[in-house]
């Protein structure tokens, strides 16, 4: 029978917020040097992690120190955490700066699932819970991506695919979608523009007439989508919750026209990860390793591979459409000059998301997506909840927040 060891927090940390841990600590930094199989000399696994700190990640508080026991010793352990330093205060920042009713930031190592920031913000009262985690949030057209990627997946479209349409971008008609015919009125895009517009229409009908419910809702299942996703810290399942056998249902799924479909900002970060990580739905981390005082590593995180959702050339393809939503969609007004100068050699692609919804109150605003140059990669999803008045974009905050990622000097 395998002895695993007991990890206590230190009380006194656990009701600091996580603004005042900063403060007073900092973001440990990456431990690298030391030898990382210990698993089996101090019993520590992600398993235990998790049930450790995830009711303290839950109420956005992050425990600088443990106690272990193991074996009949006990040894205090300083955790030390994923997060990028520099990128968590300037989305700090900015979120304070703006104050958005609601706001909320989570950027990934696309490669590794490793979380480079989690910021949370409310405007006029103190976060309490850990808005990133939370699975309520309709994730309106950000679904459009798991539709496209079905699509593209089974072989059905591409990019450049031309599925007419009528009437506007922003509706979803029945007549439309479900007895299309041809007119003067009709307009003709590639699969890039009507994805990078974000054309509801036009991903109802590949939904119902391509893709088909059951597979639509396998391809949700694959993405993330009613299952658990938890890597170091318990994150609540995202939902999508529709009959496969009504077409309507499926056509408002496809479009994301719905709040059936419900994302955490988390699992949003990592769908977006998997568009240039060759289609894999990774596992999120926020622990990088536990050390003793003299420099002992007592638990260090591994990567869990997992396998592609989708196939790396179906991947390849959303990564186009996503470049799209940025050079001339819905998020181009946010990124008006920014492939200048330093920032020239930076690819960002994304996906917009509006809806309304109620848990909060308010109307959601999502920008997902991604950026890269070389090596260096990160993926993310900004999430603004405005209740009467917009005080910022997501694309705004999401430029922010890539701007301070490839600020010359931080490679």
């Amino acid at each position: 029978m395998k002895l695993r060891a007991r990890i206590y927090l230190y009380s006194f940390l656990l009701g600091l917020p996580v603004a005042l841990i900063v403060g007073a600590f900092g973001w440990p930094t990456v431990l690298s040097s030391i030898e990382r199989d210990r698993s089996s000399v101090w019993g520590i696994d992600q398993e235990l992690v998790r049930d450790t700190i995830s009711a303290s990640i839950s109420r956005n508080r992050y425990p600088q120190r443990v106690l272990v026991h193991h074996n009949n010793h006990s040894r205090e352990a300083q955790i030390r955490y994923t997060i990028d330093t520099q990128l968590q205060q300037e989305i700090e920042s900015v979120l304070q700066a703006h104050r958005p009713d609601y706001g909320v930031f989570v950027a990934v190592d696309p490669d590794t699932g490793r979380v480079l920031a989690i910021a949370s913000h409310r405007r006029n009262s103190e976060v309490r819970d850990n808005l990133a985690l939370g699975n309520t949030y309709p994730s309106a057209s950000v679904f459009k991506l798991v539709t496209a990627a079905a699509a593209i997946d089974l072989g059905k479209v591409n990019a450049e695919t031309v599925i007419p349409f009528n009437g506007k971008s922003s509706s979803l008609y029945r007549k439309n979608v479900l007895h299309h015919k041809n007119n003067k009125w009709t307009q003709h895009v590639p699969l890039r523009i009507a994805f990078a517009k974000s054309v509801n229409t036009v991903f109802g009908r590949i939904g119902l007439n391509h893709v088909g419910g059951i597979q639509l809702q396998q391809y949700a299942k694959k993405f993330g989508f009613n299952r658990t996703l938890s890597g170091d810290f318990q994150l609540p399942e995202s939902r999508s919750t529709f009959n496969p056998e009504i077409d309507w249902e499926v056509v408002e799924t496809a479009a994301g026209y719905t709040r059936k479909n419900t994302l955490s900002p988390v699992h949003a970060a990592l769908l977006a990860a998997s568009v240039i990580n060759g289609g894999r739905i990774l596992q999120p981390i926020l622990v990088d390793s536990m050390t003793d005082d003299n420099g002992i590593v007592l638990y260090a995180n591994e990567p869990v591979l997992t396998e592609p959702a989708i196939l790396p050339k179906a991947a390849k393809q959303l990564q186009i459409m996503m470049r799209e939503t940025v050079r001339s969609g819905s998020a181009q007004q946010s990124f008006k000059g920014f492939a200048r100068g330093h920032f020239a050699g930076v690819e960002v692609g994304g996906k917009t998301g509006t809806l309304s919804g109620s848990r909060p109150k308010g109307m959601y605003d999502w920008f997902i997506g991604y950026a890269q140059r070389g090596e260096q990669k990160l993926a993310f999803a900004a999430l603004c909840i405005n209740e009467a008045y917009w005080y910022v974009k997501s694309s705004y905050i999401a430029r922010k927040a890539i701007e301070n990622f490839f600020a010359p000097g931080r490679i």
